[in-house]
């Protein structure tokens, strides 16, 4: 019997396989070669109809294919399956279709007599075909004997019983609910650490964490009013003065001729108009003068004046034979050695808070600032006044540079937490809720390290259970169960105890009819 060997391309599908059946004459051998993608073949009811098909074209049809999946339908549908070729060359072996069930015709009849109080004319049980079952008198040729319904039955009716004796049980037996709260112990852990600068991971075992160095450059310009009060002069004294001639001849004084005093400070003066001398010895003119500075000073007294500056005093003399008048003084604001304190103090308080905000500006996440660790510099001091200068107001231009250190405040707060964790016993269960990290306490400061105390506390409870709970109940007097449950397990609070219905004043001794309820304490 030849065999064709039929290759199909992927995907294979139920109609590429039935036109390859077509390659084979009748009664031949056609083995269809399956590529990796042949999931439509992977189906029974395809397969049963490519070996229908096979069998109504009178050849026979085997598949080489390695897909497990093809390989069971394939044999549901009585097609042989091979791994390769070769093998089917080999062990060729072709099931033969299932045998169909015979016709009514060939059936032979079950002939009964009929009853004897029915007419002859009675005919015996016919045979018919129902659904492609072939029956005889309404009921099949062949039945199984379900015995197994027979025991579900029995296992229904046992479950049923039992659920209502369950039932009757939970309504008569007493139960007992117990309400307990555990007690919270409060569990406290400090640890010192040190936040050091070129550290970048923290070290629980050497108690260090990560630091580093920030900088801010800042400036302001601020003004007070002055404090200080000086006498300044304002007005310039007046008066006249007598010049005498030493010569026979005409002198010409020019406006403007300094005329000073000789004893103590000099006062000068000068002439407020221009005049000449007659000529002769002893010939006199008298001129106004006026002081040449403000204030009290030039204020002088009679035959004071006795100077003249410049070469008229060679030809003449002079004399006043009045005192001069006029001269005054206001008081008025001066610039104070105090008052550039004062300023520079409210500057660099101002600067240093502006500093501080301006590093707090740029930290990371988790990063504090001790305000103790953070150092100022003066980088200029610039006054527009000095110390005496008549001003209302004074000025100054002052520029800081500001250091600290900023300390990863994340990384210390894991240590403390640690610590805590590590300090509480095995057999205490923390709750997380309740864990609490203070403020950092700065006993040391430098500029590339900074010591300090980290706090932490958590509640804890020691776990109940309600295995624990019911084995100290199990049958126990109600009047002494909360006196065994406050001397055996750690309780903030006395139990709740309820017992219904009381019949004997004592537990259940059924572990399940004590329901334990373990609520947490606030």
């Amino acid at each position: 019997m030849p065999l064709h060997t039929v290759p199909l391309d992927s995907p294979a599908t139920l109609g590429a396989a039935s036109s390859a059946l077509q390659q084979g004459d009748v009664g031949d051998q056609v083995l269809l070669v399956l590529p990796e993608q042949a999931d439509d073949l992977a189906s029974e009811v395809r397969l049963k109809v490519l070996r229908r098909q096979a069998d109504a074209l009178q050849v026979q049809v085997g598949l080489v294919t390695r897909d497990a999946d093809i390989r069971h339908f394939a044999r549901k549908a009585r097609i042989p399956t091979f791994s390769s070729v070769e093998k089917a060359q080999k062990r060729w072996r072709y099931p033969k279709p299932p045998a169909s069930l015979p016709p009514p015709s060939l059936v032979r009849p079950l002939v009964i007599d009929p009853p004897r109080d029915v007419g002859r004319d009675v005919k015996a049980p016919a045979i018919v075909t129902v659904g492609g079952a072939t029956l005889l008198d309404g009921r099949t040729r062949q039945r199984k004997d379900r015995w197994w319904l027979t025991w579900l039955g029995y296992l229904l009716l046992i479950i049923v019983v039992a659920a209502l004796i369950g039932g009757v049980a939970l309504m008569v037996l007493p139960q007992a609910t117990v309400t307990v709260v555990p007690a919270r112990t409060q569990f406290v852990s400090s640890i010192e650490l040190s936040s050091q600068v070129g550290i970048d991971e923290p070290d629980y075992l050497n108690g260090v964490t990560p630091a580093r160095a920030v900088q801010a450059r800042v400036d302001v310009f601020g003004t007070i009013a002055t404090s200080g009060l000086d006498e300044a002069p304002v007005g310039k004294a007046a008066g006249v003065v007598t010049f005498i001639n030493k010569t026979n001849r005409e002198i010409q004084i020019p406006q403007n001729t300094i005329v000073r005093t000789t004893t103590g400070d000099n006062v000068r003066f000068r002439t407020l108009t221009e005049a000449a001398t007659p000529p002769g010895v002893g010939q006199q003119v008298t001129i106004p003068i006026e002081a040449v500075e403000p204030g009290r000073r030039g204020n002088v007294p009679a035959f004071t004046i006795n100077e003249i500056e410049g070469p008229l005093n060679v030809s003449l003399r002079v004399s006043n034979q009045s005192p001069t008048a006029g001269g005054t003084v206001e008081s008025v604001a001066v610039v104070t050695q105090a008052d550039k304190d004062r300023l520079l103090g409210q500057l660099q308080e101002q600067l240093q808070r502006q500093a501080y905000d301006q590093l707090a500006a740029g930290l990371e996440q988790g990063e504090i600032i001790p305000p103790e660790t953070v150092s100022t510099y003066t980088l200029a001091e610039t006054y527009d006044r000095f110390a005496g200068e008549q001003a209302d107001v004074l000025g100054l231009q002052l520029q800081l540079l500001a250091r600290g250190l900023a300390v990863d405040l994340n990384s210390a707060n894991a240590l403390a937490e640690r610590s805590l964790r590590e300090s509480i016993p095995f057999d205490h269960f923390l709750l997380e809720e309740s864990i609490r990290i203070g403020q950092p306490n700065f006993t040391r400061f430098s500029s590339e390290s900074a010591d300090f105390t980290l706090t932490a506390s958590a509640d804890t409870l020691i776990p109940i259970t309600t295995g624990q709970v019911r084995s100290l109940l199990i049958c126990a007097p109600l009047e002494d169960a909360e006196t065994i449950l406050l001397d055996n397990l750690a309780l903030a609070v006395p139990p709740e105890i309820t017992l219904e219905p009381n019949w004997l004043d004592r537990l259940p001794c059924i572990p399940t009819r004590i329901v334990v309820r373990v609520l947490q304490s606030q």
